[in-house]
């Protein structure tokens, strides 16, 4: 993997609307964040706009990534939210520019597509995490905000896991994967499908109902996608529905069933996704998951 050099105080970070419409006020308090753990920032030229549902039109989303990623100077490109789009502008995006110039690209939930992009197409290691638009959500110590830059900057971050009951014990070390699972169905079959050999495959959903998320997870699980996987990281399951007639099972116990027949570890209740709390993930790195009866850690294998 291609790894961006850890950022320090000062660095430039470009902010973009690659998939939904953001509000202004966002932008503004992202700047104000930013300004306040001492980083300068640089607006995409249309970082607020609005074209029906998205933040701008194809062209001047893809503009501004490409902007981004062409500006020598800035460290960071930093997604203001998910929603969607990512992918329609996929073609009009010249990552390549980052095998020259390596740099942090950070987001999740459709911001999905592109880590998947820089691991399959690039080889380059990516920040799932926290997006502008959570600045709403808490205190930023209390979102993983904070616990974001600080990982920016070099500081590896220990999770306060807990044990759950439905998690499988066992140890594995693999390379991190994942993402939305909407996204990564949405993938399945292209050239930006993971292969899940030996990887730790880390999934999250919001706002779906239970019996699509049921098929979701069959749909991988015929693909092949959840065998040969090293171990599994379930996230925040959030804003779950069901229908009139109740699906019968709970979202982690649909995962579960879905991959019982599978020896590798499986870790429920990971903190990130949409929840309050967004742990950053270091995308494409090397970790180390140990699931026992009473302690529970995802650790990063140092370069």
């Amino acid at each position: 993997m291609i790894y961006p050099a850890f950022i320090k105080p000062g660095a430039l970070v470009g902010l973009v609307a690659p998939s939904g419409k953001i509000a202004p006020r966002f932008v503004e308090q992202a700047e104000k964040y930013l300004e306040g753990i001492g980083m300068r920032h640089l607006r995409g030229k249309h970082v607020a706009g609005a074209w029906h549902q998205f933040g701008g039109t194809d062209q001047q989303r893809a503009n501004d990534l490409n902007s981004m990623l062409l500006n020598p100077e800035v460290d960071v490109i930093w997604c203001m939210r998910g929603g969607y789009g990512a992918v329609r502008i996929l073609k009009m995006v010249n990552f390549d520019w980052l095998l020259e110039t390596p740099k942090w690209l950070v987001g999740f939930s459709d911001i999905t597509v592109f880590h998947a992009l820089l691991q399959k197409k690039i080889g380059l290691a990516s920040m799932h995490g926290p997006m502008p638009k959570n600045l709403d959500d808490g205190i930023a110590a209390d979102t993983g905000m904070d616990h974001l830059w600080h990982f920016l900057q070099g500081a590896w971050p220990v999770y306060p896991l807990k044990p759950h009951p439905l998690n499988r014990m066992g140890q594995a070390t693999g390379r991190l994967c994942g993402g939305n699972l909407t996204i990564l169905t949405l993938l399945k079959g292209s050239e930006l499908d993971f292969d899940p050999k030996g990887k730790i495959l880390f999934i999250e959903e919001v706002g779906e109902h239970l019996y699509h998320l049921d098929r979701m997870m069959y749909g991988l699980k015929v693909a092949g996608k959840l065998e040969g996987l090293a171990g599994l990281v379930v996230g925040q399951m959030t804003d779950m529905q069901d229908n009139k007639t109740p699906f019968g099972a709970t979202e982690y116990q649909i995962i579960g069933h879905a991959v019982e027949e599978y020896d590798y570890p499986v870790l429920f209740g990971f903190e990130a996704g949409h929840g309050k709390c967004n742990w950053p993930l270091l995308m494409g790195h090397k970790v180390k998951l140990e699931v026992m009866k009473d302690r529970v850690a995802l650790a990063y294998v140092k370069k």
